[in-house]
């Protein structure tokens, strides 16, 4: 996430995995880059079908194809949640 640096003070809200979770957003976040904090759904949607850990995991894989990915993995999670 973008920050200033060392500081609690940080004027950037956090992601909406961060958010979610309760967790500080920090400017590793491996979240951030694909789960801003104006579209908070998507995550809960993705987390809620697929989990933080194992999405994280995926996000952590450098690849070209990790935008289709995410996008994948964002249209299965909420056909799956209207299916149930």
């Amino acid at each position: 996430m973008a920050g200033s640096g060392s500081g609690s003070g940080s004027s950037s809200p956090p992601c909406a995995s961060c958010k979610l979770l309760r967790r500080r957003c920090t400017q590793e976040c491996v979240f951030a880059p694909y789960f801003p904090p104006e579209d908070p759904h998507k995550f809960a949607i993705v987390h809620k079908v697929f989990g933080a850990s194992n999405v994280s995991k995926m996000l952590q894989v450098r690849s070209i194809l990790l935008l289709e990915l995410l996008s994948s993995m964002d249209h299965s999670a909420s056909l799956l949640i209207r299916l149930t």
